[in-house]
């Protein structure tokens, strides 16, 4: 399916067999989003195509991209995730960023508000691992503490919409001891 341009080779027209991305090369890591697609070059930069009605591309528009644009602004890449319509990017220094459609806090800026462009997700450090979903958004700490920020469809422990991260460990219930 290439209705979006999310194949990334110039058209949007749908394709049964594989074909090549124009004009990327060295990659080393890839994802893909609702609509939308995303790579990781081995330069720490960010790369986007497909659709882009919330910003989802991070190239400072909402124009749809048959073809990769380099999102705004970031580099020192270590990660990358696609959610439905928005996009994560972990940086070598463990900070996490966020970048389009953030009407249930998926991007964790203590906010509501569809950003075109990278903003950093508020309150984490030491992070390792991200990962998106349809509208939530995940991360993973060197301390092995998983945070989740975004929508929570089934209302794990009351956490709801949250438009920060919230640490999951509070949710988790209690670990019996061990009887022998």
């Amino acid at each position: 399916y290439n209705e979006s341009g999310q194949l990334g080779d110039n058209s949007t027209t749908n394709r049964s067999t594989p074909v090549q991305t124009s004009s990327l090369s060295g990659v080393i890591a890839i994802s893909a989003g609702g609509s939308h697609s995303l790579a990781l070059k081995s330069d720490g930069t960010v790369w986007a195509w497909g659709s882009n009605g919330e910003g989802q591309l991070g190239d400072n528009s909402t124009t749809q991209r048959n073809t990769p644009v380099q999102v705004s602004g970031l580099t020192g890449i270590i990660a990358i995730a696609g959610g439905t319509a928005h996009s994560l990017a972990l940086k070598s220094d463990g900070t996490a960023w966020a970048w389009g459609a953030n009407n249930y806090g998926q991007l964790g800026d203590n906010s509501t508000t569809l950003r075109l462009t990278p903003v950093q997700v508020s309150g984490l450090g030491g992070v390792v691992e991200v990962a998106s979903g349809h509208n939530h958004s995940l991360s993973l700490t060197s301390a092995g503490i998983v945070y989740k920020w975004g929508y929570d469809v089934y209302d794990y422990g009351g956490f709801g919409s949250s438009q920060v991260p919230v640490s999951m460990s509070s949710y988790l219930p209690p670990v019996a001891p061990i009887c022998r």
